[in-house]
C-alpha cells in the first residue's frame, strides 16, 4: 500500500470557451473597427508622422496617467496625433516587433483580448492563469510552448525554461532554489523535521528519502505524483531514484541507481518529484511526512478525504511557516525573494480552491476542524472515531 500527493492544476486556470455566434459576433466587430478606421482618407504627402521613439515616449505617459486631449496636445509638442495611431493594425507607417509589448499594452487599452503568448487577438477559446495573470490562446497548452511544471507559467518571450530529463520544463525563476541532487534534499528534509518537532510531532524513525524523475513515478503510481510514500504491505521491492544531476546548457541529464527496500519496517521509502523548487518539495515532503508519522502513530482505516485532507493540512501550514522562519532567499528584497513570496502563496491558493474531492474537499473539511479544535485534538478525535470532530 501507499498514499501520495498529486499534481491538481487547481481554480487558479479559468478556460472561456466561445460558442459559434461569439465567434461570429467577434470578428464583425474586429471587420466593424477596421472598417472604420479606413472612413477618414489619410493624405500622406506633406503629413510628418511621429517615429517610433516618440510614440512609445507616448504610451509611457499614457501607462502612468490618463491625458486629456490638451494634455496629449501639450504632451507630444504641439503635435495633434489621433488615438488610431497609436495602434499598429489602423497606422499602417508605424512598425513594429510581435514582441514589442507596447503593442500589447496598446491593445489592451482598446480593449481587445490578446494572448500573452503568441501577442495575436484572441478568436477562440482561451484560458487565464488568474493568480499570475497570463492569458493565452488555448492552443498553446499543446502546441509545444513550455510550461513551468511548478508555477504553470508559459514560456512568454526570451525567458529561459530549463528541459529536465523526463521531458517536464521549469522556467530559471523555479530553477533559482530546484532541488536536483540528493545533497540538495538533506538541508530541505532537516527543516521539514524541525517543523514537526515544532508540532510536538517529532518522527523518531529511518525512512529512504528517494528523488525519483516522473517516468519513475508513474511507473509506480499509474499517474503524475509529486509524492510516494511506501507502506509495509507495498509489493513495491525495489525504486530507481535519481542520484546525481548534470546540467549542460539549457537541459538536465541525470545518473540513477537502485534502491532495494527493506521488508518489515512500517514505511519502507519515501519518494518525491526531483526537480521542484525547495518551496514546491518542501510542502510535498511535509504531506508525505504525515502520512508516514499517521502509520507510525498507528492510524489505520481511514477514508481518502481524511487521510489526504489532513496531509494538505500540514502541507498547508508548512507553507505558512516559511513566512516565519523562511531563509534570506525568502526574506530578501530582490526580485527572486519577491517571486518565492509569490510562489508560495500560489502553491497555498492551489491547496486552499483544489477541485479534487478528496485533496481540495478533504482539507478544507480537516482545515475547519483544526482551526476550530486545534491540530492536536483534531488527530485524537480521528484516531478514536477514524472522523474529523464535527
Amino acid at each position: 500500500m501507499y498514499s501520495n500527493r498529486y499534481l491538481d492544476e487547481g481554480p487558479s486556470y479559468e478556460s472561456y470557451h466561445l460558442s459559434e455566434d461569439e465567434n461570429e459576433d467577434m470578428v464583425r466587430a474586429i471587420e466593424f473597427s477596421l472598417q472604420e478606421s479606413k472612413a477618414e482618407e489619410i493624405y500622406t504627402g506633406d503629413t510628418e508622422y511621429p517615429q517610433i521613439d516618440e510614440v512609445e515616449e507616448l504610451a509611457q505617459a499614457l501607462e502612468e496617467t490618463t491625458l486629456s486631449s490638451t494634455d496629449l496636445s501639450t504632451s507630444t509638442g504641439g503635435r495633434e496625433l489621433k488615438w488610431w495611431k497609436l495602434f499598429k493594425e489602423l497606422n499602417p507607417f508605424v512598425h513594429a516587433s510581435r514582441s514589442t509589448s507596447f503593442w500589447r499594452k496598446s491593445r489592451k487599452r482598446c480593449n481587445i483580448l490578446v494572448c500573452d503568448v503568441c501577442e495575436e487577438e484572441i478568436c477562440s477559446d482561451w484560458s487565464r492563469c488568474t493568480y499570475w495573470g497570463q492569458t493565452y490562446c488555448d492552443k498553446h497548452t499543446s502546441d509545444g510552448t513550455p510550461q513551468c511544471c511548478s508555477c504553470s507559467r508559459l514560456k512568454i518571450g526570451d525567458l529561459k525554461y530549463i528541459t529536465l530529463n523526463d521531458g517536464r520544463k521549469l522556467c530559471s525563476d523555479c530553477h533559482y532554489t530546484a532541488v536536483t541532487d540528493p545533497g540538495d534534499c538533506k538541508p530541505l528534509l532537516d527543516e521539514v523535521h524541525r517543523f514537526f518537532k515544532g508540532m510536538n510531532m517529532k518522527i523518531r524513525y529511518y525512512i529512504p528519502i528517494l528523488l525519483v524523475d516522473e517516468k519513475e513515478m508513474i511507473k509506480n503510481v499509474q499517474k503524475t505524483s509529486l509524492g510516494l510514500t511506501v507502506y509495509d504491505k507495498s509489493e513495491l521491492e525495489a525504486i530507481t531514484y535519481v542520484s546525481r544531476s548534470i546540467q549542460k546548457g539549457e537541459k538536465i541529464k541525470v545518473v540513477k541507481e537502485v534502491e532495494h527496500l527493506v521488508e518489515g519496517r512500517k514505511v519502507k521509502a519515501m519518494c518525491l518529484l526531483y526537480g521542484l523548487p525547495k518551496l514546491d518539495l518542501g510542502a510535498t515532503l511535509a504531506h508525505e511526512m504525515m502520512h508516514a508519522w499517521m502509520k507510525i502513530e498507528g492510524y489505520e482505516g481511514l477514508s481518502l478525504n481524511i487521510a489526504e485532507g489532513i496531509c494538505e493540512v500540514m502541507a498547508h501550514k508548512w507553507l505558512e511557516w516559511q513566512s516565519f522562519t523562511g531563509d534570506e532567499n525568502i526574506k530578501g528584497t530582490s526580485e527572486k525573494a519577491q517571486f518565492l513570496r509569490n510562489l508560495k502563496e500560489f502553491l497555498k491558493d492551489g491547496i486552499e480552491k483544489s477541485h479534487s474531492e478528496a485533496y481540495g474537499h478533504g482539507f478544507r473539511e480537516a482545515k475547519w476542524a483544526v482551526e476550530r479544535y486545534g491540530l492536536r485534538c483534531t488527530l485524537e478525535h480521528i484516531s478514536h472515531t477514524g472522523k474529523l470532530p464535527e
